[in-house]
């Protein structure tokens, strides 16, 4: 018999959040892989936006399948993470899963990531995240909303989100692996929570055909909104690079950084001529006064 919790960690989205439920509910995979799923909800929201959703979303419910909700208040990334990693553990699955409330899956997305864990003997299946806008974007902001793009069965050698993943259980526990709670209000916990994975001999596989999408909302799908989001990831990646003593790496990041901010600001008119890439004066400069605000300990707080 084989089960598997599906870790969903939920902020005041309960439509997004129904979206998903819906598609985990439609999935398409074998009782000979799966015979029970529990799908663990944990709300982050003090006043308990998702569970009138959660409770109307259990009467839907198919037969293998249960639905959990729970209520953690302790504002944070990592928090509420850990939480799921805690009840998870107390449902004893041999398969641990994440999947985000802004995401929602493919028919087949759970089978093939079971399947790339078996295929493969891997601890970690991660798979690809399409983007879905809710409205039309400019042309030239979608194409900074970017997924992993890698070969089916692929070793990887960095964790490119939770959103989208798969984790065997034992290696979980054995390892006593969490997210690290520096990172709750900055993002980065999945980035640095994979860095203590690979530490511990993690083998992490690329899944192509565990497709999800992500949901694009307005408030996201503008010039603003990428600003911010590439300042705040190259800030927690340098962090991490400082957390792990790689000082060289580090040294170059600087260089990198302040070569950039230059040619960001002699690039900056072609921010006036609409081509493909226009926009990559302003977000390489935000990305290098991130990646500099991060060897200083200053973490934008996105999440604040």
């Amino acid at each position: 018999m084989k089960n598997i919790v599906i870790g969903i960690p939920t902020y005041k989205r309960p439509k997004m959040l129904q979206k998903l439920i819906r598609s985990l509910y439609a999935s398409q995979i074998s009782e000979k892989l799966i015979t029970s799923i529990d799908l663990v909800v944990v709300d982050n929201d003090i006043e308990k936006s998702a569970l009138k959703m959660a409770s109307e979303l259990k009467s839907e419910c198919p037969s293998r399948f249960t639905l959990n909700y729970y209520s953690y208040t302790e504002k944070g990334l990592s928090n509420v993470r850990n939480e799921i990693l805690r009840i998870a553990h107390e449902l004893s699955p041999e398969y641990i899963a994440f999947i985000d409330d802004d995401i929602f899956a493919s028919e087949h997305w759970l089978e093939n990531l079971i399947k790339t864990i078996l295929n493969s003997g891997a601890d970690m299946a991660l798979g690809p995240t399409y983007p879905v806008f809710e409205e039309t974007a400019s042309k030239y902001v979608k194409g900074w909303f970017l997924y992993g793009k890698f070969e089916n069965g692929e070793q990887l050698n960095e964790l490119y989100g939770t959103g989208n993943l798969l984790m065997k259980t034992q290696f979980i526990r054995e390892h006593n692996l969490l997210f690290d709670k520096r990172f709750n209000l900055s993002g980065g916990e999945d980035t640095y929570f994979g860095v203590q994975a690979l530490e511990k001999g993690v083998k992490m596989i690329w899944s192509s055909n565990s497709v999800a999408y992500e949901t694009i909302p307005p408030k996201k799908a503008n010039l603003n909104w990428l600003i911010k989001r590439k300042y705040r990831s190259a800030g927690t990646y340098t962090y991490i690079l400082k957390l792990r003593k790689k000082y060289l790496m580090l040294l170059k990041k600087a260089f990198l950084s302040i070569f950039y901010i230059v040619a960001g600001i002699l690039t900056l008119p072609l921010t006036l001529i609409p081509f493909k890439n226009r926009y990559w004066s302003i977000l390489k400069i935000a990305e290098s006064l991130g990646a500099l605000s991060g060897m200083a300990n200053i973490l934008y707080k996105e999440y604040s």
